[in-house]
């Protein structure tokens, strides 16, 4: 049973420490002046614990310049590392040079993604090799049903932080079935979003946001609000396409609330249920700001080295 709920959280636990990145995507900057966002995190993951985090994301002519700031304020991340541990993440997406720069604050590098490699296939598979590998190792004992996605949008307003917002409730259910222990694991996203049309440069975040996924070549609509959902939904998004289209504005609230099941025999008269919650996430925009903003928040120093992704050769 420990295998198997291991198993489980672990893929949660990767696609979530990839989630910032998922996040940037849904971000994008006006072509004219500066609009800078400023979102607030409050975190708590299955053993890591509580973490707070400010995401400020600067747009200008050039691209989009994001920094993410994480302080792990669990007693037991804290019991480890001998205080308050922090974290800097920052990627810049460059459209005047179609590139993608990853700033690695601790080994003093910049990670360049070229756009087009984003398409490259062949990149994209490698990128992904390790955990292929894995999926075929497991497919014959594993069995992942057709993933259960639900989105409401609610009539009813609500100002948060003096804009007035839409809510939307969305819920995802997955399942993979362990056919050697005759158990499953179930994992349950709930995700409330509150939107609004009021927020400064939300026309350009629409704009942008088209232009991006033209660019690269993806599904604009998964690269919208619902992008935390949308990153396991591997089928068509036909079904589901009216209801993304009703999430429409500027995310100025979301609560996402991830909980695990592990049953162990389904198919007898009285499985037994293992219950335990993986994540809970609150994000609030803070602020938005207009005008000239000082980008040395977003800039490497001058030392640091590029480094650009490329193919290996096989």
């Amino acid at each position: 049973m420990k295998k198997s709920l291991n198993l489980q959280f672990c893929f949660c636990l990767k696609a979530f420490l990839t989630g910032f990145a998922a996040i940037l995507f849904c971000f994008v900057f006006p072509c004219f002046g500066d609009v800078l966002f400023i979102h607030d995190y409050k975190i708590k993951e299955y053993l890591i614990g509580e973490k707070e985090a400010e995401l400020a994301v600067n747009y200008t002519e050039q691209g989009m310049f994001a920094d993410k700031k994480t302080r792990y304020t669990g007693s037991w991340m804290k019991r480890l590392f001998g205080k308050v541990e922090e974290k800097r993440e920052t990627v810049n997406f460059l459209l005047n040079k179609n590139e993608i720069w990853e700033i690695d604050w601790y080994r003093g590098k910049i990670i360049v993604f070229p756009f087009e490699k984003m398409k490259d296939t062949k990149w994209m598979t490698q990128q992904a090799e390790k955990q292929k590998a894995m999926e075929e190792f497991l497919k014959e004992r594993y069995r992942v049903s057709t993933p259960e996605l639900s989105i409401k949008s609610f009539p009813e307003k609500k100002k948060i932080n003096g804009y007035v917002c839409r809510y939307v409730e969305a819920k995802l259910r997955l399942e993979t079935a362990d056919v050697k222990k005759k158990a499953a694991s179930i994992t349950l996203i709930d995700q409330k979003l509150w939107v609004s049309e009021e927020v400064p440069g939300f026309g350009e975040y629409q704009a942008f946001h088209k232009k991006l996924g033209e660019k690269l070549g993806l599904d604009a609509a998964r690269l919208g609000n619902m992008n935390f959902l949308l990153r396991y939904w591997k089928g068509s998004l036909d079904s589901i396409r009216e209801s993304l289209d009703a999430v429409r504005g500027y995310p100025v609230k979301k609560i996402v609330t991830v909980d695990g099941e592990y049953v162990k025999g389904v198919d007898t008269d009285s499985p037994q249920i293992h219950s335990f919650q993986i994540k809970t996430e609150q994000t609030t925009l803070r602020e938005v700001l207009s005008g000239k903003v000082d980008m040395k928040r977003f800039q490497p120093p001058e030392n640091f080295g590029k480094i650009k992704s490329e193919p290996k050769s096989r």
